[in-house]
Order: C-alpha cells, then structure tokens, then sequence
C-alpha cells in the first residue's frame, strides 16, 4: 500500500515536471516567431541570431545551431545541424514519460499481488484460529480489496497523464517542426539572394 501511494505521488509529480515543460516549450516556440523568424523574413541574419538568447532551451539550440552556421560563425550544414538539435529537442520533452507508461501497465499486477498476499492473510487466520466466518476472514479480504483498488486507481492515473503528456509532446514536436521548417527555407533564400546579388555585382565589375 505504502509503495503504490508513493507510486501515486511520483507520478503526479513528473506529470506536472513535464507538464510545465511543455509550456515552457510553447512559448519558446511563441518567441521564436516573433524574435527569430521576423528578422528572418527580412533577412537579417545578424538580429535574428540575438534574438535567440531569448528562447529558452532546448528549442534555442535548434536555432543557434542553425543561424550560427549560416552567419559562418560554425562550420556544417545548416539543415543537418538544425534537424540534429531538433530531434535532441524532441527527446528531452519526451524524457521521463516512458516511467508513467511503464507505471500504468504495472500498477494494476501490483494490486492483484496486494490482493493474493490479502488472500493468503486470510487463509492464514483461518489455520490458525481453527475456524471460519467473517469475522476471520474480514480483515484480509478488506485489505485485498483495498489494494487492489489502490493499484488500479494509480494505473488509470499513469495512463491518462502519459497519454495527455504524449499529446502535448506531440504538438510540441509537430509545431517545432513547422518553426525549423520556415526558419531553414529563409536561411536558404537568403544565401540565393546573397549569392545573386554577389553575382550582380561582379558582372558589373567585369561590364566596367
């Protein structure tokens, strides 16, 4: 009893760990397109990688990861170092909710265990007392019935919390992806048009 109610405890507690992540990670996502993506749209570079120090991570990484490669800061690709950090990003808000899973497939084993020990009590009393009827056996039974209930309330508990979690996780994910999507076709638009305007001006040189 003592260990599913602890059980029970630290379930609500990841719950709400995680849950306040993933708020975190919404409005990161919120600062991203107002700090990132708009300067982004209006290709420079320079601002929108300062306006990174205001996204909270791990979603910042992803874009760091990005606009630093694009600014030449850091060698590499820009899209393989943005869909690497994004896949870190996925993980780290997907961290700890394989323990309210395995929790909910467990909880409801731990109970019918409190209900056989509860059981056995009973059979125990018996034997030793030498006779039946409630009176006897009353204890036991109640016991098990409350352990057995105790374990399937915490089951449901893990379940519906890591199914919600799972949910928000995913729109997360899935908004995230949609943020990196954009933010990586304007880094390339702006390398054509600088690239364009390089090959502009060198032409002119040359006509000179």
């Amino acid at each position: 009893m003592i260990l599913m109610v602890l059980t029970s405890v630290f379930v609500v507690a990841v719950a709400l760990e995680r849950t306040l992540m993933m708020v975190r990670g919404f409005l990161a996502l919120r600062a991203v397109e107002s700090r990132v993506l708009a300067p982004l749209r209006q290709g420079k570079l320079a601002e929108a990688r300062q306006g990174c120090r205001s996204v909270g991570t791990p979603i910042q990484q992803v874009f760091v990861a990005g606009l630093d490669r694009a600014t030449g800061k850091v060698r590499g690709d820009v899209g393989m170092a943005m869909s690497r950090e994004q896949r870190r990003a996925v993980a780290a808000f997907k961290a700890w909710l394989w323990m309210l899973g395995t929790t909910g497939a467990l909880m409801p084993f731990v109970g019918l265990l409190g209900t056989v020990v509860g059981v056995m009590g009973s059979f125990r009393a018996i034997g030793e007392s030498g006779q039946g009827g409630f009176a006897v056996v009353s204890s036991g039974i109640s016991q098990a019935l409350i352990a057995t209930a105790v374990g399937l309330f915490v089951a449901l508990e893990a379940v519906v919390l890591f199914n919600f979690l799972q949910n928000l996780a995913g729109g997360v994910a899935r908004r995230l992806a949609y943020v990196t999507d954009e933010c990586l076709e304007l880094i390339r638009l702006g390398a054509v048009s600088a690239d364009s305007s390089e090959g502009s001006a060198r032409a002119g040189s040359s006509a000179e």
